[in-house]
């Protein structure tokens, strides 16, 4: 059978534009999400639905993979929540962003590892590498995620591949006030939104290049810059 790629988050915004974009480009792409998928998707695309806080929830998915699929082309962690800070909040930050991929990369490497070539994505943020005084659960998560591409890399080399990726703003929330999204924007220094696609070259990028593991790839608008600028 064809091996799919995993995506979670897969019901919304970037990670459905993505599936979408990995479905059109002829993979088959088993569409995570805790919600029910809007329709109709495309046909190479198969909803999935779990919550990934759950370990029930994890451990079905992973039966229905290896009862569905003989292989996986790749796994891609997208599945994220920005909540304030709190100790609740941290602890579902922690158990999505942290405990399933945890969870789902042991799992599912035996199915990863039976092709030639694998790989796996973590989506984390700009932040992770850099903290934020105004979402310090969400960052910190983030930052675990993160790391845990440089052990799981060293773990599955050479076969998986295990890069992230740090997107910045990519799209504003849908009620963004025009001074919201103003002041957002100037954060970084290419000052428009830019939407799903450059997360998207950096997945197909990661998903096809020969030499890169354990590695991050930042798309951030220069929001780095512009934030070390600011203290000059």
């Amino acid at each position: 059978m064809k091996s799919p790629i995993l995506v979670t988050g897969a019901s919304k915004r970037v990670g459905l534009e993505l599936a979408t974009t990995l479905a059109e480009a002829g993979h088959t792409v088993i569409c995570v999400s805790r919600s029910k998928h809007p329709g109709p998707l495309h046909a190479n695309m198969v909803p999935f639905q779990a919550d990934l806080q759950l370990k029930s929830d994890r451990d079905a998915l992973v039966t229905y993979v290896k009862t569905h699929f003989d292989s996986l082309r790749a796994v891609i962690h997208n599945a994220s929540l920005w909540l304030d800070d709190g100790l609740d909040n941290l602890n579902t930050m922690f158990k999505l962003h942290v405990e399933a991929p945890y969870h789902l990369n042991f799992e599912l490497a035996e199915w990863l590892l039976r092709l030639d070539r694998a790989d796996i994505i973590h989506i984390c943020d700009e932040t992770s590498s850099r903290g934020s005084k105004s979402h310090i659960g969400y960052a910190a998560t983030k930052s675990a995620l993160q790391n845990m591409v440089l052990s799981f890399a060293e773990k599955y080399a050479p076969t998986i591949r295990v890069n992230a990726i740090l997107p910045g703003l990519l799209i504003l929330k849908e009620d963004s006030t025009p001074q919201y999204s103003a002041r957002t924007l100037k954060k970084a220094l290419l000052e428009f939104e830019p939407g799903a696609q450059p997360l998207i070259d950096a997945v197909m990028f990661l998903l096809n290049t020969p030499y890169s593991t354990g590695s991050s790839v930042v798309i951030n608008g220069g929001r780095h810059l512009r934030k070390a600028l600011s203290h000059d």
